[in-house]
């Protein structure tokens, strides 16, 4: 190939990549006409959203302009060294920029776990700290979002030779997530437990249970981090009418954990965000002895009710293994204790 004809491609590939920069720059501009607000007769403007064109439209764009003839890929006129230094073009010089892809960097969150043995005389004491993040969603009073928190989860667990269990302590903090990333300490509770999740509008700390002593699990207000309800089992929800979560309804039983063993087992009723009647179940029964736990609105038992439309009227029924039950009835969304049937040597004592 002679001088000269090297010295024609070179002006024919920046003819063509001028050409082919005009084209997606036709592209770009198509994409901010969106910019322009729109007046209707008498009204506001109306609120328009700047969308870019991806990446692949633009492709596709450029492709049309070699197929009707801009360059002439369909008779042969562009050599592929031209194509190819277009591509790098639409790859690389024009980034597809806008309000939707710009990043504002923000300092990650960390945490650090660990985990370690302690050496004693008799026995080893294995110790882990797993301290993790999450976010979580969680609705307001009318079924809204509200801003997103930032949960920092630390369990602080010890197992020792020849010594049953898993000691376990939790602290969980939250904070509201801002826009721009930034955050501010919404709450910190501290609990017994091995581990925890969030569930609902609620934050659950897990003590595992061990050899005759039960499970408890603490259910505290993740609005709030205040502990509410203690229980030996799931709660049992009922659903009543209205919007959001305020028209659910929780019962929850059991005992607070090992050192209350000694004290009566408590039911519980209220709402996610508050408690409104707490009664001790007094017995001779031993805390191992623990009953299961229905709710009924007749003769058939459920772990969840939904009377929507209806009178938030039902039982929580609690079953024993040998037979033994108590019957407490709500009427109109509050215990009454003194309908409530129970056997010979059983009573209800209400709490504060």
């Amino acid at each position: 190939m002679s001088p000269g004809q090297l010295r024609d491609d070179a002006r024919e590939d920046r003819l063509t990549l001028r050409r082919c920069q005009a084209v997606l720059q036709e592209e770009d501009t198509a994409g901010r006409r969106a910019l322009i607000p729109k007046t209707p007769l008498g009204g506001p403007p109306e609120e328009t959203r700047f969308v870019t064109r991806p990446l692949s439209k633009r492709i596709i764009a450029l492709w049309k302009f070699f197929e009707w003839g801009g360059i002439g890929i369909l008779t042969g006129g562009a050599p592929v060294k031209t194509i190819a230094v277009v591509l790098v073009v639409t790859l690389l010089g024009f980034p597809n920029t806008g309000p939707r892809t710009e990043k504002k960097a923000v300092s990650p969150y960390r945490a650090e776990s660990s985990a370690y043995i302690v050496q004693g005389k008799d026995a080893w004491t294995y110790v882990t700290e797993n301290r993790s993040f999450r976010f979580a969603e969680v609705l307001d009073d009318t079924g809204n979002y509200e801003a997103p928190l930032l949960l920092e989860e630390t369990y602080h667990n010890e197992q020792t030779d020849g010594m049953e269990g898993v000691r376990g302590n939790a602290t969980v903090k939250a904070w509201t997530v801002k826009r721009g990333g930034e955050r501010e300490v919404r709450w910190t509770l501290k609990e017994t437990g091995n581990e925890g999740r969030v569930q609902d509008r609620f934050y659950r700390v897990t003590a595992w249970g061990c050899c005759d002593v039960p499970v408890v699990y603490s259910y505290c207000s993740v609005l709030t981090g205040r502990k509410l309800y203690v229980s030996n089992s799931d709660l049992l929800e009922v659903r009543g009418d209205g919007d959001g979560p305020l028209a659910a309804r929780y019962v929850a039983f059991g005992y607070a954990g090992m050192k209350e063993l000694s004290q009566p087992p408590q039911l519980q009723y209220g709402t996610d965000k508050k408690i409104a009647q707490r009664f001790s179940v007094v017995s001779s029964r031993e805390y191992y002895d623990a009953p299961q736990m229905f709710v009924s609105t007749n003769e058939r038992v459920e772990k969840s009710l939904d009377l929507t439309g209806s009178r938030m009227d039902f039982t929580i029924i609690l079953k024993y293994q040998d037979g033994v039950e108590l019957r407490v009835p709500v009427a109109a969304d509050a215990i009454r204790p003194d309908l409530a049937q129970l056997p010979k040597g059983y009573s209800l004592r209400a709490e504060e």
